[in-house]
């Protein structure tokens, strides 16, 4: 009888200890949590468009064949009757003039340093050093930008200055020897250069462009006026591409210029309540646009949409048909799943996991989607004395029985 009461017992305790650990392992397992970190997000608002451009051209035609070389880089604003470049009857030619130029800056880089150190001023090697090093700096921008319009310029300054420290640093008496060479050096390169056979000038003043593309004439805003939604659509759909022409150059009257792209009804009233936009080029950054008309064509209820620029650059200048996003907004903040999100007595947050300890933070909503919420992105606590979620903070995306300073194993 005792054995058959030992026996029981065993086993009545023997299922008690595998309950317990069962209980035990569920429990572990349903305070088990999924946790990841937060990062910042941008979100874009933007409709895709293609559109054209239209602008103020006076095209300038080059009357003669040969080697066309302008003086100035694309942008560069002119008066009329500016002497804009020259055509020369071969490439040999174009060499001699560049030769040319050289030798005078280089001469007139020596001559204004031996005048300059000969006076009574005195000039200081710090200062000649400071000046040589911001040259310097101005050709690295240059060259970084690929803007080299201004290249002659400095280095002109550069030449100069390295000649004055020559004299004030190393002890050299002057340049009457080189200039007299270089002089002579610039006679022979000049009977090269008598090749030139003509020059073209600018017939209006404005912002120099050193081709056209054959649609200066045509494609004007009056007749953007005469076309319909559907007939702007058809035209961008048949434009075969950009064709570069430089037996002609133009010159564009004024820094404002149209966009005109087509959008559909829904995208028209996303655009209602704005009167500027961000028209975004690829490869080209933004530019600030305001829009100026809208048309709508009843048949098929599209809009011909007109936004105007007043920004001016190589690339703007020297595009006709292009694909853009109008932005319409952008919001940037800490992404948070929908999944991780809690109340607390009705304010939304998270929990995140600090240490071995869980603490609820709030969120600031600024935008939503069906699967996020964007977090206005602080990095201090709020001016409402509340704790927000923050950047690489981790929070809980799944989790049971959650609450603030809860101790987790």
């Amino acid at each position: 009888m005792n054995d058959r009461v030992i026996r029981i017992s065993a086993l009545l305790l023997s299922a008690f200890l595998i309950i317990y650990v069962g209980v035990q392992i569920a429990g572990r397992r349903e305070q088990q949590y999924t946790v990841q970190t937060v990062y910042d997000q941008t979100v874009t608002q933007s409709i895709s468009v293609e559109g054209v451009f239209v602008r103020d051209e006076t095209v300038i035609p080059i009357e003669a064949g040969g080697v066309v070389t302008p003086l100035y880089s694309v942008g560069t604003k002119v008066a009329i009757n500016t002497h804009l470049g020259d055509v020369y009857s071969d490439q040999s030619a174009v060499r001699a003039q560049y030769q040319a130029q050289n030798l005078e800056a280089s001469i007139s880089a020596l001559q204004k340093a031996q005048s300059t150190t000969s006076s009574t001023d005195v000039v200081k090697p710090d200062t000649l050093n400071g000046q040589a090093a911001d040259y310097v700096s101005q050709l690295l921008a240059a060259r970084d930008k690929q803007d080299l319009s201004g290249l002659a310029s400095i280095k002109s300054g550069l030449m100069e200055t390295l000649a004055k420290r020559a004299i004030v640093v190393d002890g050299v008496e002057n340049y009457d020897g080189r200039i007299a060479q270089l002089q002579s050096d610039l006679q022979n390169v000049q009977g090269l250069v008598s090749t030139q056979i003509h020059s073209f000038t600018s017939t209006a003043s404005g912002y120099f462009v050193d081709h056209v593309d054959g649609l200066e004439g045509t494609m004007t805003k009056e007749y953007l006026d005469s076309m319909s939604a559907s007939d702007l659509q058809n035209w961008l759909a048949g434009y075969t591409g950009y064709q570069a022409d430089q037996s002609a150059v133009k010159i564009v009257g004024t820094h404002r210029w149209t966009f005109a792209t087509v959008v559909t009804e829904e995208q028209m009233q996303a655009l209602s309540n704005q009167s500027r936009v961000t028209l975004r080029f690829p490869g080209a950054g933004d530019v600030t646009c305001s829009i100026a008309d809208s048309v709508r064509q009843e048949e098929t209820g599209l809009y011909k949409l007109y936004l105007e620029g007043d920004s001016v650059n190589e690339y703007l200048l020297g595009s006709r048909v292009q694909t853009a996003e109008i932005v319409i907004d952008e919001y940037r903040g800490i992404k948070i799943p929908k999944e991780a999100i809690r109340f607390v007595d009705d304010q939304m947050g998270v929990y995140i996991q600090a240490g071995n300890k869980l603490y609820f933070r709030y969120i600031d909503q600024i935008y939503e989607t069906t699967d996020y919420i964007l977090s206005y992105p602080y990095y201090q606590g709020g001016a409402d004395g509340k704790e927000y979620v923050k950047m690489y903070d981790t929070i809980v995306v799944k989790g049971k029985d959650l609450y603030d300073g809860k101790l987790i194993e």
